[in-house]
């Protein structure tokens, strides 16, 4: 009886390893199809959208020139640590600054938050859960957007969904090694972007409580984050600048919210060019998520109800501990800058679906909710109004300038049009600039509305480039056009910007220097020369890319 009540156990486990080894495979080829899924979105239409104004930071400023000139640039241009920098530095010296080029290290390190999320969900409550959030990750509007833009986001998020990973198999193990893992990644991610201090303060709080009997091995995990983020004070301290970021805190704090939860269902859509977001968009995916947070609360058994709840306290807390920042007047909060925040709200959502009281509804509810944002996210490649504004074909039109020119837009679209046209155009803040002929980037309700220019300028071209419209005026002969009248320009936005170039003229402005041909010299001393003497180098970049 003995060795037949071995024996029996020992058929068992036989057995299952046979059932468990092929249900395993599939598994894994799930994960690689989805993952492959995230590939092919990030990747398909990574040059479809022109390059916004901090990617033209990143491409023209930044990364070209030396390393160290790189390292000087993100210290006096940036509000970000160095990584993504040092990263991208040398990703670009290889596969070159255009959009493709250089947007491709965020679409690698977004593809490869998929098969981290699985791991997530796996951990948080099996399998189901694992597949169904690296669903919701590889096609998700927002991380895709982000998985296409050359800024630190994508790395970002990478990094804290590691760091997630980790905290949540340390808190099941205690292992030195997980602990050491947890520490590295949110080291990756601390030093991308200075917000993952949030979910990181969150984690290890958690950790040092959970783990109290080991809480020396926890307090060394801790200890080499906070090593980090001290040696990291000085640049923050030289970053402050209310010109790089001293926007935000102009709009209201609890619309910065629901616009972050809007964005988080469908992406930036909208308010990347001072537009809110298309919330009628996000209404079938937050009722989904909704009903999967319905069941798991509901349903769900105390094991998935646990798991869900320590994604929701990690994403939730983010954004509480961001908010309490800004209430206490660090105020950064944007949506973007809570992007780690979607990793844990993801795979609370994928418990919800896969939760065991309910798992045919949840199944069908997140097919939908995944075919959906499938489908959404080829209408956005083929609506260029869901879409980064077009600087680049406006540029195009625009064309190189023949007659002395002012181009007034958009303070944030400044940037790009100086980077598209690469003919030397610096923009100015005050004086008079002698030009005949005024081109207005607008939105179009703002394109009809009376300018005040010099009676000699005369409206004779309009074009209409989806959100955006393009005004020329001309003059029969150089005017001098005082600054403060082209900058107040309607154009429907808050600010705007002037940008000069074109064919020198004989007239100049009495006590001037007249404009030059080529890359123009020193018109008026308000000329922001730190901004528009750009190296050899940076041109050399701004060339290829346009290749």
């Amino acid at each position: 009886m003995e060795t037949s009540a071995a024996t029996v156990p020992a058929a068992a486990i036989g057995t299952d390893t046979k059932r468990t080894a092929p249900a395993h495979s599939t598994v894994l080829w799930a994960v690689a199809g989805l993952t492959a899924l995230g590939v092919a979105i990030r990747f398909s239409t990574l040059g479809l959208q022109s390059y916004h104004h901090d990617e033209v930071i990143t491409a023209a400023r930044v990364l070209p020139g030396s390393f160290v000139h790189m390292l000087r640039e993100v210290k006096h241009s940036e509000s970000n640590p160095p990584l993504y920098y040092v990263i991208a530095w040398g990703w670009a010296k290889m596969f070159g600054f255009g959009e493709v080029g250089l947007r491709s290290l965020s679409a690698l390190f977004g593809a490869a938050i998929v098969p981290v999320a699985y791991f997530i969900g796996r951990e948080l409550s099996g399998r189901r859960a694992g597949l169904i959030t690296a669903a919701i990750v590889a096609v998700n509007p927002m991380l895709i957007w982000y998985s296409q833009e050359a800024r630190s986001y994508s790395l970002l998020a990478f990094f804290a969904a590691v760091s997630l990973l980790f905290f949540l198999r340390a808190l099941r193990t205690g292992d030195n090694r997980d602990l050491a893992l947890w520490s590295l990644a949110s080291i990756g991610a601390l030093t991308s972007h200075y917000f993952a201090v949030f979910p990181l303060a969150i984690e290890a709080v958690w950790l040092l409580v959970a783990l109290r009997a080991s809480w020396r091995r926890v307090a060394v995990a801790v200890g080499g984050i906070a090593v980090v983020g001290l040696a990291l004070i000085p640049l923050v301290a030289a970053q402050v600048n209310p010109h790089h970021i001293g926007w935000i805190e102009h709009s209201p704090l609890l619309g910065r919210i629901g616009e972050t939860a809007a964005s988080f269902l469908i992406g930036e859509t909208g308010h990347v060019i001072a537009e809110p977001p298309r919330n009628q968009y996000a209404v079938i995916p937050a009722i989904l998520v909704f009903v999967a947070l319905a069941l798991v609360a509901l349903r769900g058994t105390p094991k998935e109800k646990r798991s869900a709840g320590i994604g929701l306290i990690v994403g939730v807390g983010f954004v509480a501990l961001s908010t309490a920042a800004a209430l206490a007047g660090k105020d950064y909060l944007v949506e973007r800058n809570l992007l780690p925040a979607l990793i844990p709200l993801a795979a609370a959502a994928g418990v919800g679906f896969a939760t065991a009281g309910a798992r045919r509804v949840g199944l069908v509810l997140a097919t939908v909710l995944v075919a959906y944002w499938v489908a959404f996210d080829i209408h956005v490649a083929q609506t260029p109004n869901l879409q980064r504004p077009d600087l680049r074909k406006l540029a195009q039109e625009l064309g190189p300038p023949v007659r002395p020119r002012a181009i007034v837009t958009w303070k944030l679209a400044a940037d790009p049009v100086e980077f598209y046209l690469d003919d030397g155009a610096q923009p100015i803040y005050s004086g008079r600039a002698p030009v005949r002929e005024v081109d207005v980037i607008a939105k179009p309700r703002a394109a009809a509305r009376p300018v005040h220019l010099p009676p000699a300028f005369h409206a004779v071209k309009r074009l209409r480039f989806n959100r955006l419209s393009l005004t020329r005026y001309m003059a029969k002969r150089p005017h001098p056009v005082p600054y403060h009248v082209l900058r107040d320009i309607p154009t429907g936005f808050a600010r705007n910007a002037v940008v000069i170039d074109g064919e020198p003229s004989q007239a100049h402005v009495p006590g001037r220097v007249a404009l030059k041909a080529g890359p123009l010299h020193s018109f008026q001393p308000a000329i922001a020369r730190h901004r528009v003497q750009v190296s050899a180098k940076a041109s050399r970049a701004k060339r290829k890319a346009l290749r």
